[in-house]
C-alpha cells in the first residue's frame, strides 16, 4: 500500500458500454445490480434495456439460467407446476415446486419471452400474464361475450383452448382464445367462437367463428407457437360421423385462421403430439401396435418424414416436448419417468425425476426475462408518437 500518496479514482465507464455489459447478463444477476445504484436502477427497468436484454442475452441460446418446467396434474387432481435446472449431460441439478404461482390450480401455456399466460376459465373467469423471475403479475380482463349469444344458463360444456405470443409485426403481446358452446341436454354443437386479447390495449375482442366444426383437444395439450402463428391439434366433424385430423392455426400478424391436413402417418396411432424440430411444425406419432415413433416436419406448406424408430425395446413412451438438437422428452415406463431420447444416437437419459403423477400436461423450456407489464401503455403511446 502506498502512503502519502492520494489514490486516484477512474472516470466511470460510458453509461452506452455500461448498458452493453448489462444487456448480456443473466436476469438473477440484473435483479440484484438493480439495487446497485440509482442509474443502474434506471438502465435495467427501462423499455429500451429489456428489448436490448432480449436480442443480446434471451435470443443467443445459452444453457446457463435456463430451466425446464415441467406441468402436470397430480393424482388429487390438482396443476402443479415444477422448475428444474439440467446441465449440459442431461442431469438434474436441482428441482423444486413453484408454489407461488398467483392463480391456484390454473391452466399454462407458453412461455413467451419468460412470460406464462395463466388461464383457470371454469372458475371465475380467472386470466393473467406471470413473470416468474421478476413475479409480476398482469390480471387479464374478463373474456367478452359473443354476440347475440342467450344467457350462459342454456349452455354446458364450455371448453376452450388458448395461445399466447408475441407478435413481431405490432410489437403486442397476445391471447388468443378459443371458445366451444353446447346446449344443454342437447347433442347440437355450435361454432367455435375465436377471441383476442392485445396487451396494447388491455382488451379483448371478437375475432368471430370458425368456418368448421372442429374438436380441439382439451386442456391445450397439442399447442405449439412458432414464428408468430399458433397451432392446434384437433378434428373436424363437420362431416357427420368421421373424425378428420386436422391442425388449425391463427397468423397474429394477417390475422387470418387456415386449417391443414396432417401428413400420411402410419395408423393407428397411440400418442399424436404437435411439436416443434429444427424451427419446423413437427408431428410426433407413436404407433400402437408395432411400437415405433415417427417425426414429421412441415416446410413451405409439405410434410417430409425425418426419422422412423423403434420404440419396443424402451416399454410404453410418450413424447412430450422438443428439448434441443436431437433430443427429445418422453415419459417412459409405468411410473412415467422423464427421460430424454436422442433419436440420431437412440441413446436414452433418465433424468432421475420420478413424480406420482396422474399425466402430464406439458414441459416447457424456460428462461427468465425482465419483460415488465408496467408502464407499457406509455411506452407504445410514445412510439407512436415518435412514427
Amino acid at each position: 500500500m502506498l502512503k502519502g500518496k492520494a489514490i486516484k479514482i477512474e472516470d466511470p465507464l460510458p453509461e452506452d458500454l455500461i448498458t452493453e455489459i448489462l444487456s448480456w447478463l443473466p436476469v438473477k444477476a440484473l435483479l440484484q445490480f438493480k439495487c446497485v445504484c440509482k442509474s443502474w436502477y434506471a438502465i435495467i427497468t427501462s423499455q429500451a434495456f429489456i428489448s436490448k436484454h432480449l436480442n443480446n442475452y434471451y435470443d443467443n441460446y445459452n444453457d446457463i439460467d435456463t430451466f425446464l418446467a415441467q406441468y402436470f396434474v397430480t393424482k388429487l387432481g390438482e396443476l402443479a407446476l415444477y422448475e428444474f435446472l439440467v446441465d449440459e449431460t442431461s442431469t438434474i441439478l436441482s428441482y423444486e415446486e413453484l408454489r407461488d404461482r398467483p392463480i391456484y390450480n390454473s391452466f399454462i401455456c407458453g412461455p413467451c419471452n419468460g412470460i406464462f399466460y395463466l388461464d383457470r376459465y371454469s372458475y371465475r373467469d380467472h386470466r393473467a400474464l406471470w413473470n416468474p423471475a421478476t413475479n409480476e403479475l398482469k390480471t387479464l380482463p374478463p373474456l367478452i361475450r359473443k354476440p347475440n349469444l342467450p344467457s350462459l344458463s342454456f349452455y354446458a360444456g364450455v371448453k376452450e383452448v388458448f395461445g399466447f405470443g408475441f407478435d413481431r409485426v405490432t410489437k403486442d403481446y397476445k391471447v388468443i382464445v378459443i371458445k366451444s358452446w353446447s346446449k344443454t341436454n342437447s347433442k347440437i354443437r355450435y361454432p367455435l367462437s375465436v377471441f383476442v386479447y392485445s396487451l396494447s390495449t388491455d382488451s379483448w375482442r371478437y375475432w368471430g367463428d370458425l368456418p368448421q366444426n372442429y374438436k380441439l383437444l382439451s386442456n391445450n395439450k397439442c399447442y405449439i407457437c412458432l414464428n408468430g402463428v399458433f397451432y392446434w391439434l384437433g378434428s373436424d366433424y363437420s362431416g357427420g360421423k368421421t373424425y378428420d385430423e386436422a391442425i388449425i392455426s391463427f397468423d397474429m400478424a394477417t390475422d387470418l385462421i387456415q386449417d391443414m391436413q396432417l401428413p400420411d402417418y402410419d395408423k393407428p396411432a397411440r400418442e399424436t403430439v404437435l411439436s416443434v424440430y429444427h424451427d419446423s411444425l413437427a408431428l410426433l406419432t407413436v404407433h400402437d401396435i408395432k411400437h415405433f415413433l415417427e417425426i414429421w416436419t412441415l416446410k413451405e406448406g409439405c410434410w417430409t418424414k425425418q426419422f422412423t424408430v423403434g420404440t419396443s425395446s424402451y416399454g410404453r413412451i410418450s413424447p412430450i416436448a422438443h428439448w434441443k438438437n436431437s433430443k427429445f422428452i418422453f415419459e417412459c415406463g409405468p411410473c412415467k419417468e422423464l427421460t430424454l431420447f436422442d433419436i440420431i444416437t437412440q441413446e436414452i437419459t433418465y433424468l432421475g425425476y420420478i413424480k406420482d403423477i396422474h399425466s402430464c400436461e406439458g414441459i416447457f423450456v424456460y428462461r427468465g426475462s425482465l419483460v415488465s407489464f408496467k408502464d407499457r401503455n406509455e411506452h407504445w403511446e410514445a412510439e407512436a408518437l415518435a412514427q
